[in-house]
């Protein structure tokens, strides 16, 4: 039992009213494990939501990463709303799906086609599909989280029709298509910004190509945040098709796949459906974020909210000497810690104090994070920095545990890179 189920097992008084809900499902869709978070929510404006007993709380999960413009951001809503009203799954396609589409397609360069599902293993499912379509090949070498679909878990070792993990691990990727390269249909990759840079993903586009293999980026996490399309973008690197779904649509559930259009039009040679694959509001969703996302530098705007709260609490970090740092890219800031215990005091009393910061990942600020929220919340996390004891400088051995939670191998990435992404004051 991991420590978030054990957590829900002792709070049944404050679950009433969930008695039908499996306290499994309903562990993992809370922003952090500690006793203190709230299980239930009310409502969201912007940067702020309020729980079932009308208590605030300052943000910093933004619906573990999708709600990049704040909460119940009226055009959204009225797009939605409309789009509702009108029938939102029909039997064919809304006008919306084509309109995102091209949207999609005129701000992503790699995205010469695009297709629309519902979250992001979904996306990455008919990624992996479409490439073994392409290539006649069956194969999948793996790096990274991408979700929790047994279609997409990654086991050690090199399996010639399944999908196998090679850890981010370069020389282990080399090896694994030096010996069975012909079998590979595909090398996926989710970007990890604070961990590995642009040289790593492009080792990754090189290797892949060499082997005749397509390369796959997963950027469910970092879509719409660092970057429109996420880290390859960022990083220059061309990948033959990506997944996207967190951010596309504020909160809505909507996914793609684009890419290369002879890749995408291997669809035509396989089955690719899902009965809520073209439902309308959230493509309407879709449509309204991007243009907003667009015309008002939404990704900008999160970025310095991000900084902001992250220059703030190493500035309080460091006057205390606390052995704890900030990483990462600003759009995604992980906060660091040497002591694990020091880690859960902290968000326990960040989540009692009206803080909610997202435990075990990065957070997620939003454009909708402004000076009201960063101050706030600084002044409320005066138990919560309180709570580390840790003293001194944060250990590579401490940020090396952070690269395992995100499936990185020991080796398989420079601690330096890391350190030279800390945010300082």
């Amino acid at each position: 039992m991991s420590r978030w189920t054990e957590t829900v097992a002792g709070m049944e008084a404050e679950l009433e009213g969930l008695a039908h809900v499996p306290r499994g499902i309903l562990a993992y869709l809370r922003a952090g494990w500690a006793p203190e978070y709230p299980v239930e929510l009310a409502r969201g404006s912007g940067g702020r939501v309020w729980d079932a007993s009308g208590r605030e709380h300052v943000d910093w999960v933004m619906g573990k990463g999708p709600v990049i413009l704040g909460h119940g951001r009226a055009e959204v809503v009225e797009a939605a709303a409309a789009r509702a009203a009108s029938g939102g799954l029909l039997p064919g396609l809304a006008p919306e799906y084509g309109a995102l589409a091209a949207r999609v397609a005129g701000a992503i360069e790699v995205a010469e086609r695009v297709a629309f599902a519902k979250n992001g293993s979904d996306a990455v499912s008919i990624a992996m599909r479409l490439a073994r379509i392409d290539t006649g090949r069956r194969g999948v070498l793996s790096a990274g989280y991408h979700g929790w679909d047994d279609r997409v878990q990654g086991a050690p070792g090199v399996a010639p029709t399944g999908v196998s993990d090679f850890g981010y691990d370069l020389d282990a990727l080399e090896r694994a298509l030096a010996a069975h390269g012909e079998a590979i249909a595909a090398v996926l990759i989710t970007p990890e910004p604070a961990f590995l840079g642009a040289a790593h993903l492009a080792r990754v586009a090189e290797l892949a190509r060499g082997a005749g293999a397509r390369l796959i980026v997963d950027e469910v996490r970092c879509g719409m945040r660092v970057a429109i399309g996420g880290a390859h973008e960022r990083f220059g690197v061309r990948p033959d098709l990506i997944a996207m779904s967190k951010g596309l649509a504020n909160g809505f559930p909507l996914s793609l796949v684009a890419g290369r259009a002879d890749v995408m039009e291997a669809s035509a040679r396989t089955f690719v459906f899902g009965s809520n694959y073209g439902e309308a509001v959230a493509l309407a969703a879709g449509l309204a974020t991007f243009e907003i996302a667009l015309a008002e530098g939404a990704l900008a705007r999160l970025a310095d909210a991000g900084e902001r709260l992250a220059r703030a609490l190493a500035a309080e970090l460091t006057r205390r000497g606390a052995a704890a740092c900030v990483i990462g890219p600003r759009a995604m800031p992980t906060i660091v810690f040497e002591r694990p215990a020091d880690e859960d005091a902290f968000y326990a009393r960040a989540a009692a104090a009206g803080v909610l910061f997202f435990q075990d990942d990065a957070q997620c600020p939003s454009a909708a994070h402004g000076e009201a929220e960063i101050t706030d919340t600084m002044g409320r996390l005066g138990p919560a920095l309180d709570a580390i004891e840790g003293r001194g400088e944060v250990s590579d051995d401490a940020i090396r545990r952070y690269a395992a939670r995100r499936m990185i191998a020991p080796g398989a990435f420079d601690v330096a890179h890391t350190r030279a992404q800390v945010l300082g004051p």
